[in-house]
């Protein structure tokens, strides 16, 4: 069975949302069932990612890895500048074959007390992100200007507007699906809560 390890903060830890909806690590396992698709998502900021990436993603010998930061680092004080996060990122891709990374940029904020400032940042990390894409050969999926292009990008948001809805992580998983070359229909999932 093919491995594919979703790393990231906290966009990609967590299967599912305080209302029980699904995140993104457990729509992509319903549409993959032949896959084994693992979380390891928590870390705020690249820092700490590069600190977990043997552990919590080399050492399940991943097929295919996502790498998902940026938005939750750049909402932080203590974040990681351009320079650094780039580096970071870096190393996470040097320790893979680039043909199995998926990028994925950063996904804008709203609703934030300092959103343009916030944004500004954001969207130098998914430049960032972009770069290393091409750089590398990587598969890249430009949540950035998914998001921002996006008719009703409101809606892809809980009411914090910095984490993802049902319908952003909906978005999210079907470029993950693109990326794989795999078919974007999804089972009907039956909720027993």
């Amino acid at each position: 069975m093919p491995v594919l390890v979703c790393f990231g903060d906290c966009l990609t830890a967590g299967e599912v949302d305080d209302k029980g909806n699904e995140r993104l690590t457990s729509r992509i396992r319903s549409a993959l069932d032949e896959w084994i698709v693992i979380n390891a998502g928590s870390s705020p900021t690249t820092r700490e990612g590069v600190s977990r990436f043997q552990s919590d993603v080399m050492s399940y010998q991943p097929d295919y890895v996502t790498i998902f930061f940026g938005t939750q680092e750049a909402c932080l004080d203590h974040g990681s500048e351009v320079k650094e996060f780039e580096r970071n990122i870096e190393y996470m891709v040097n320790s893979l074959p680039p043909e199995r990374v998926i990028l994925i940029s950063p996904s804008p904020v709203i609703n934030e007390e300092n959103t343009k400032l916030t944004n500004r940042k954001i969207e130098g990390y998914a430049e960032r992100i972009k770069h290393l894409s091409e750089t590398f050969g990587t598969r890249h999926i430009d949540l950035w200007h998914l998001i921002q292009d996006h008719r009703k990008s409101k809606t892809l948001y809980e009411n914090d507007g910095v984490q993802l809805s049902g319908k952003g992580y909906k978005l999210i998983t079907q470029e993950v699906l693109r990326s794989l070359g795999k078919k974007t229909t999804f089972k009907r999932i039956i909720k027993l809560f």
